[in-house]
């Protein structure tokens, strides 16, 4: 594949299901698509379209040249509008939004873990012991760093601002304040998490609509 830029490519792996000829014709649509100066979004987009024609081509015992020409620039402009292109926008804009939701929920869950152990490593009380609480908290955090990644991504992709990732970074700093703060391990940071989801979820939602 091209390493000339860097892009990301949902449904990649369901390459893994094509045949060598097909993979081959896929790879050359790829590259171009890697070398040209097209935006993430559309990138993205028809490189999906590419998938499920060779997919469905190869179901359908088609030879890989009757669904991916040679002339690549030329199938990558005719896939660069049109019903096709808008079909599968639509798709990807939904699964996008599911993904963004799936982050944000694993997000919540993920952070309250890590900030439980932090309020008790200031109190040095752990839940089991200091190892097993550690462990637990730091596959809490991979698992909220991956989605705060996955997240991150659909918004630069869609251009939606900056305020998701600031909204992100303030509850975050709130909440390991009010960890500091606060007796016990009684506090407001789950509501405060949950509030942060609702408000994203609201605001996000229009926008993803928009899209289309």
């Amino acid at each position: 594949m091209a390493k000339s830029k860097k892009k990301h490519v949902d449904n990649l792996y369901q390459i893994k299901k094509l045949d060598t000829e097909y993979n081959h014709a896929f790879q050359r649509v790829y590259d171009a698509l890697m070398k040209s100066q097209k935006s993430d979004a559309d990138i993205n987009i028809i490189a999906n379209i590419a998938i499920q024609q060779c997919l469905d081509g190869m179901h359908d015992e088609k030879k890989a040249t009757m669904v991916i020409p040679k002339d690549v620039k030329e199938y990558i402009n005719k896939y660069s509008k049109g019903p096709v292109f808008k079909e599968m926008k639509k798709k990807i804009r939904n699964q996008d939004y599911e993904k963004f939701q799936i982050g944000s929920i694993w997000s919540v869950f993920a952070i309250c873990i890590v900030l439980f152990f932090f309020k008790n490593l200031l109190m040095q009380e752990f839940l089991i012991n200091y190892i097993v609480d550690v462990v637990v908290a730091c596959f809490a955090g991979a698992i909220a760093f991956q989605n705060f990644l996955i997240k991150r991504r659909i918004i630069q992709r869609y251009e939606f601002g900056n305020f998701y990732t600031q909204l992100d970074v303030i509850t975050l700093i709130a909440c390991i304040f009010i960890k500091v703060i606060s007796p016990g391990n009684f506090d407001i940071t789950y509501l405060i998490l949950v509030i942060s989801f609702f408000v994203t979820k609201k605001k996000i939602k229009p926008q993803f609509e928009a899209v289309i």
